[in-house]
């Protein structure tokens, strides 16, 4: 891991915006309209009533606010429905991290040895080296430290359905679900300074280049977009429509874009089959299609067959999905039960 990296991070985050003091005052607020009336019979019950409500109003104000942290999330009404069985993820050999979302749940492992586990999100990132994960939590795109010691939320005016650290840690694009459009935008790493960059996409994984100066998307009329974050300019690069999957190169600036059944990169359009994923294994161009993966270099297009579905292209592993086991080679890295949705799965 880079300390230099993490230095820099930690610097950032050290800036990060305190969570909205009205959070607390709203939760009293609910709390007290969520406490029925009494009618006292004697002055004993009164008081007893009395000491009830206050003790209520102390924990909400506590609740209230480490709920605008981000460390808890408080409901009052029904009883909560019981949580589904923990996920246990493994940590592949040499990783600094893993996440993925299970059923809605987001379970992160990082080689500190800490663990999150079942907490409801919409979509989920892990930070280059693993040093954070950000989060869609209800309408706010939230950023924390695997162990929780920093934490930032920030509004994101609807569900966020995709996240994108840039190489560096810095920034981040993030797509927001809002009304009846997707939204794309800007972030820094420590949660200020966010910018709508385009006011209408798909809701696809932004991906950026390696350089940190730019990164592409999928446009509202299904063409692939790079955003040039020094001249702020928008430029389609691809004429395949409607666009599946973008994914930079992790050196240079080759840039690979999917449809249905193909793919385009260096100007040449290779058909695959039916595509599922898309990404660079040991700097090397993968497409995940039914029944395996093809590998296409400048000089040849190789496909292998594998043991299930193949679930995530990583920089270093593939991860491959049969029936209730996810795994890379002879590693079990998630078991799951045979109809769980299980997406966003990344290794840092």
């Amino acid at each position: 891991m880079s300390s230099e990296l993490e230095r820099r991070l930690e610097a950032m985050l050290d800036d990060a915006p305190e969570p909205d003091p009205g959070a607390g005052e709203k939760a009293l607020h609910r709390a007290l309209q969520s406490l029925q009336p009494v009618a006292p019979s004697h002055r004993g019950l009164r008081t007893a009533v009395l000491v009830f409500a206050a003790a209520v109003v102390l924990l909400v104000i506590a609740a209230g606010s480490l709920a605008a942290a981000g460390a808890l999330h408080v409901s009052f009404g029904a009883k909560a429905k019981p949580r589904p069985p923990a996920v246990q993820l493994t940590l592949p050999r040499g990783a600094d991290g893993i996440a993925g979302i299970v059923d809605g749940r987001l379970a992160v492992v990082t080689k500190s040895g800490f663990r999150l586990q079942g907490l409801p999100v919409s979509a989920a990132a892990l930070s280059p080296h693993a040093l954070f994960v950000a989060a869609g939590i209800g309408n706010s795109l939230v950023a924390m430290a695997p162990n929780g010691r920093r934490a930032w939320s920030h509004p994101a005016g609807g569900k966020v359905v995709a996240i994108a650290w840039a190489p560096d840690g810095f920034r981040i694009a993030y797509v927001v679900h809002a009304g009846h459009r997707f939204v794309l935008h800007l972030i820094y790493g420590n949660g200020i300074h966010d910018t709508t960059i385009d006011r209408s996409v798909r809701a696809v994984l932004p991906s950026w280049r390696a350089d940190n100066l730019a990164f592409a998307y999928v446009g509202g009329g299904g063409r692939a977009v790079v955003y040039d974050l020094g001249h702020k300019t928008h430029r389609v690069v691809a004429d395949a429509a409607p666009v599946t999957h973008v994914a930079f190169a992790p050196t240079g600036t080759a840039l690979a874009v999917t449809t249905a059944t193909s793919v385009q990169v260096g100007g040449k359009v290779v058909p695959v089959g039916t595509v599922e994923t898309l990404g660079w294994l040991r700097g090397r161009l993968a497409v995940a299609v039914r029944g395996g993966l093809t590998v296409i270099t400048p000089k040849a297009t190789v496909h292998a067959a594998s043991a299930g579905a193949v679930a995530a292209v990583t920089p270093k592993l593939v991860i491959v999905r049969s029936g209730s086991r996810l795994f890379t080679g002879h590693t079990t890295l998630l078991t799951v039960p045979r109809n769980a949705d299980v997406r966003d799965l990344q290794v840092g």
